[in-house]
């Protein structure tokens, strides 16, 4: 039988925190995915974009301004309730920047739906016009959101709401 050395218990424990972390793909909280997880998958997404020349978009939610994070917890899952309900299956949400800012990217738009900006208005504006409705004007002016083209970077003039 071989012992172990107190390094090799060390590795180990270090070894099982870095796969729980991996298991753990989703903040218990809010239901967003991890940082990690989400941005990983952005890239891969824009990658699909440029390869296959089928659009996909982006929506970032700054929640910056709320520097109580409870505060900020609680608007987030408010948030993902509007989610739930402007959002696709395919659609993937997550902490784009860990604890500030939320990432929706709106995938497998393909069809008429990829060329028309007019259905994004209409998915950003019923968007909108919810979390403002659930969050309250006051809350809802405090937060950031813009959008952006995976297919090509650009940052897309949707709407003029929260410009600063």
């Amino acid at each position: 039988m071989r012992k172990i050395t107190w390094l090799n218990t060390k590795t180990r424990e270090q070894k099982n925190r870095r796969e729980l972390d991996q298991i753990i793909l989703k903040d218990s909280q809010t239901g967003l995915y991890n940082e990690e997880y989400f941005n990983e998958f952005l890239a891969l997404e824009k990658k699909r974009c440029e390869r296959s020349e089928d659009p996909a978009y982006l929506m970032l939610a700054d929640l910056s301004a709320f520097t109580d994070v409870s505060e900020r917890l609680n608007i987030a899952r408010s948030m993902m309730g509007v989610f739930s309900e402007v959002t696709r299956d395919t659609d993937i949400k997550g902490w784009h920047i860990d604890g500030s800012v939320i990432g929706i990217m709106f995938t497998e738009m393909t069809g008429k739906e990829a060329t028309s900006l007019p259905v994004l208005r209409r998915i950003a504006n019923k968007c909108l016009w919810l979390l403002e409705t659930n969050l309250g004007v006051e809350t809802f002016s405090c937060i950031q959101i813009s959008w952006k083209s995976l297919q090509n970077g650009r940052i897309l003039e949707i709407h003029q709401a929260n410009k600063s």
